[in-house]
């Protein structure tokens, strides 16, 4: 009678499960995934706004070749290098905007680990998300794509 009630109440009262890390913290990285594109001038809107409130240290180009959204709040100001599929490694991008926590799991189960600005999206030719991008923490000093495992970021 106890193992059913058990199974009873995990059936109608689910444990949450937790995402790791917390939406609110900075992404584990390297992270591998999906990364799209902010309208023109969106981006550009972000940085300066966030540079007037000292969320995030001035970078501007050419220092930081272009700027980022991540889908956290905790890599809000960070510095990461992308390596692009036919690009190459690009950086540093400075992380100036991120998902909100409505939009994080969707965007997350999604595959998706960052957005650029429209001008480094232009300069890629971008018209559409491209995919297998790997979110650096630095620079690398050699990059083996084949060896970094595929890590959706959660």
């Amino acid at each position: 009678m106890l193992a059913v009630l058990l199974v009873l109440s995990l059936l109608f009262n689910p444990m949450t499960q937790t995402i790791d890390p917390p939406w609110y913290a900075a992404t584990r990285l390297p992270a591998r995934g999906e990364v799209t594109f902010y309208a023109p001038g969106v981006m550009e809107t972000a940085y300066h706004l966030r540079l007037e409130r000292a969320q995030v240290p001035y970078c501007d180009r050419p220092a930081c070749v272009g700027y980022i959204a991540t889908l956290r709040p905790g890599d809000l100001g960070r510095k990461v290098w992308l390596d692009v599929p036919g690009v190459g490694v690009e950086g540093p991008f400075l992380v100036v905007d991120y998902a909100a926590a409505k939009d994080f799991e969707r965007l997350s189960r999604r595959g998706l680990i960052a957005e650029v600005d429209n001008v480094t999206a232009r300069r890629w030719g971008m018209t559409r998300p491209i995919f297998d991008v790997i979110m650096l923490a630095e620079p690398p000093r050699t990059m083996h794509r084949q060896l970094l495992p595929l890590v959706l970021v959660q």
